[in-house]
């Protein structure tokens, strides 16, 4: 039942919106479907640990997360922007970026995880799940609980990707790098977008 709960919250968590989400597409329409599920890797990897945060010690870091919000909200917002701003300067065109990445994956792997990293408010939204779905805290299953949930979140979240980043490769294959270009370009300004957003969402 755990399993299936750590599924669910896996799905709603990968769902392809956001900043990071629109990264992960434009890297697999970049670059390709491997590099794009790694990217997306990345925030699932991060998805898990909050989860795990969440589940374990939620009552001791509520006190912080509400007393860092603005700083928090800042922080992920200028990551985001500069994420953003990076792929709108890149002056190298998208044939050479897939031949000369020799340390790629990595790279997209760590940068996910980094951004998404500056974004601890997720686990207010999986306090929400956990509610919802009743997920127990009971300290004497707590573990059993833990790994359950941490491998669901990894299934769903790593099939939902693995499904968009299959989808997104086959439209890739029928559109012309210069159609891509224009893609990237586009993503990049809505990626900065969000940053943007998310920086004065602290003056709302």
């Amino acid at each position: 039942m755990y399993l299936l709960y750590g599924i669910i919250c896996g799905l709603v968590l990968s769902l392809p919106f956001g900043p990071l989400a629109i990264y992960c597409m434009e890297k697999t329409l970049s670059e390709g479907r491997y590099k794009g599920f790694v990217s997306a890797l990345g925030m699932i990897t991060v998805d898990i640990f909050y989860g795990m945060v969440a589940l374990f010690g939620f009552r001791y870091v509520e006190k912080f997360l509400e007393s860092y919000q603005i700083e928090i909200k800042i922080i992920s917002g200028f990551l985001i922007l500069g994420l953003g701003y990076k792929i709108f300067r890149t002056s190298k065109k998208i044939k050479n970026i897939i031949e000369d990445d020799s340390f790629g994956y990595i790279k997209s792997y760590i940068t996910t995880i980094l951004v998404a990293f500056a974004n601890p408010l997720s686990i207010f939204t999986f306090i929400g799940l956990f509610a919802l779905l009743g997920v127990s805290t009971n300290l004497h299953e707590i573990h059993y609980i833990s790994m359950k949930l941490a491998l669901g979140i990894l299934i769903g979240g790593g099939l939902q990707w693995f499904g968009i980043t299959s989808g997104l490769s086959y439209f890739r294959k029928n559109i012309t790098l210069q159609t891509l270009e224009t893609l990237r370009h586009y993503a990049s300004i809505l990626i900065m977008v969000g940053g943007i957003a998310i920086t004065l969402s602290v003056f709302v």
